[in-house]
């Protein structure tokens, strides 16, 4: 399972159905990545840029549905997922990768 940064960029029309019938968003994608069998850690709304943003853990397949049902929704005109990794898992990929790059023939050398 990996850890999913997610923003989720409102349509007008959206914003339209949450002036006439204001709900909790949060809670509703909550049930979403509840019935896909994602973790949410938290769900928050940018003002900046008029986002959801969530941080969850599952798969990708998972992220991907979920991607698939709130864009066919037509209440999203952008989606950006960003997978996140722990500064200890990273720390590993940099020893890991420092052993290996001797390996690589970069196409500049």
């Amino acid at each position: 399972m990996a850890l999913y940064l997610v923003r989720s960029r409102y349509t007008t029309t959206a914003f339209q159905g949450m002036l006439s019938a204001p709900s909790d968003r949060g809670e509703a994608a909550k049930a979403l990545f509840k019935s896909l069998g994602l973790k949410t850690y938290e769900v928050m709304f940018s003002i900046s840029n008029g986002s959801i943003v969530c941080l969850i853990e599952g798969t990708s397949e998972q992220i991907t549905e979920a991607q698939m049902i709130t864009m066919a929704s037509g209440a999203f005109q952008e989606i950006q997922v960003e997978e996140l990794v722990s500064t200890k898992a990273m720390k590993t990929a940099m020893t890991n990768a420092g052993a290996k790059a001797a390996k690589y023939k970069a196409p500049n050398k």
